[in-house]
């Protein structure tokens, strides 16, 4: 049988993880065995996929209206992480009986794999030129408790953010998975983080018109959050975000500015309650001002919606997130999870195109009909206007047969081996426009069909 890394062409992910391993195995034999300072994680879904009412591939095209998962996640395509923490410095039994705050360090690496064009993740479907994607999702340190017991310092690029809507496979209020530094102690979480991009006019310039962007610049993103815990399993949230980006001239024309500088902040509150029985409710506000705008269909804070004013800065724009999910466990025979999420906000014109507005309410049922069989029922509704256009709307029925080997009478067991089929009804809007990867594939049509059988895992 093949290596796991012979599956794939060399990069710099798999070099990384192979690398690490390597300075493991030269840990002395005074120190803990290989085994104690390694732990893998994982997160995987992989299947395939029919348009009933078509030929045409549909692997991974979303019927959703924002392109991406909110108002259901089923038609998500392949993607793989696996994840290695490799302790650094791990206090032994005998030294956390004596400290429970010992000192400690762990390195993180995590790449992630998934396929470029939609096709399937395996290697004899990806034999074309830019299929199988993979990308470091995470490398970087953690040390805690080095001068003063709970205080923790990290560095590198991490999946910073909190918890996510799974109905939605959706990360909200605070997800600034980014590289930068940070430190947490107790209840207060501070970062500053960096973000740049090879596109968009925020961050290049072409200051001599060859068609070369030979002018760039990064923004710089200074977060502090703080989570007050009370008694019960009650917590509430506060977000603080400052974003600033720097004034950049043409290295060509002396003092000729041609990106002007720009700030913008966010400000947010997310609070969750206990409900019992791993039962729960959590509802955020988030408001963002100026260059920290984003939030159109989910998108991060620091990705600025819409167009400048005509100085190039975004003084008038900013944007609203709201978020509410709540999970019930009725009994042992049935769960109700169920989630809304609104998304509104403009550019720094009063362009009536300079706007944006999207929602999504959906919920799922679980019925346990047996401790390995589990029957999923989801139904959303959601829409997206673009500037002064009316809005695109979508109702999505599925129906989710599901097998689960492990028995356990949870919405979050796994695996999962699951079929499902999923019926979608669009408006007129939603039709003409196109607006959704799966109408753009199978062209306008009002009713969509998907019918798709997936597993799903974590580890």
């Amino acid at each position: 049988m093949k290596s796991f890394a012979s599956l794939f062409r060399p990069s710099c992910s798999v070099r990384s993880l192979v690398t690490a391993a390597t300075l493991l195995s030269a840990v002395p034999a005074s120190a803990q065995s290989l085994a104690d300072r390694l732990d893998f994680s994982m997160y995987g879904r992989v299947g395939v996929a029919w348009a009933p009412s078509s030929g045409d591939f549909i692997q991974g095209k979303s019927m959703n209206l924002t392109g991406n998962s909110l108002g259901g996640r089923l038609e998500e395509g392949d993607y793989l992480e696996p994840s290695l923490k490799i302790h650094l410095l791990k206090p032994s039994a005998e030294e956390l009986a004596e400290n429970k705050e010992a000192p400690y360090a762990h390195a993180v690496l995590t790449p992630a794999m998934w396929a470029n064009n939609g096709l399937f993740i395996a290697l004899t479907s990806n034999r074309g030129a830019q299929t199988l994607t993979l990308e470091l999702g995470e490398a970087y340190v953690e040390a805690g408790n080095l001068l003063i017991p709970g205080l923790k310092f990290w560095g590198g690029a991490r999946f910073y953010r909190g918890t996510n809507v799974y109905l939605a496979d959706y990360w909200y209020f605070n997800n600034l998975s980014a590289q930068g530094a940070g430190f947490k102690y107790r209840g207060l979480d501070v970062a500053v983080l960096l973000q740049t991009s090879i596109n968009g006019s925020q961050y290049n310039f072409d200051s001599n018109g060859d068609g070369i962007l030979d002018v760039r610049r990064q923004r710089t993103i200074l977060v502090g959050q703080y989570k007050q815990e009370f008694t019960g399993g009650h917590y509430a949230q506060l977000l603080g975000e400052l974003h600033g980006l720097p004034e950049t001239k043409a290295p060509s024309v002396a003092d000729r500015s041609v990106l002007p500088a720009d700030i913008g902040w966010v400000a947010g509150l997310k609070t969750h309650l206990n409900l019992g029985n791993d039962s729960f409710n959590e509802l955020s506000v988030r408001y963002g001002r100026r260059i920290a705008n984003g939030g159109q269909a989910g998108s991060p804070t620091w990705v600025t919606f819409g167009s400048p004013a005509a100085n190039g800065k975004y003084g008038n724009a900013n944007s609203l997130e709201v978020v509410e999910q709540v999970l019930y466990n009725v009994n042992p025979t049935l769960s109700l999870n169920a989630y809304g999420t609104l998304h509104y906000g403009q550019g720094a014109t009063d362009a009536t195109t300079d706007k944006f507005m999207d929602f999504s309410v959906g919920a799922q049922s679980t019925v346990y009909l047996h401790k390995n069989f589990h029957l999923m029922n989801e139904a959303s509704f959601q829409g997206v206007r673009d500037g002064s256009n009316p809005f695109g709307t979508a109702v999505k029925l599925s129906l989710v047969p599901t097998l689960v080997p492990t028995g356990q009478l949870s919405p979050f067991a796994r695996p999962h081996l699951r079929l499902f089929y999923t019926l979608a009804f669009y408006n007129k809007q939603a039709v003409d426009t196109l607006h959704s990867p799966y109408l753009q594939t199978v062209g306008g049509k009002s009713i969509g069909h998907f019918l798709g059988a997936r597993v799903e895992w974590w580890i």
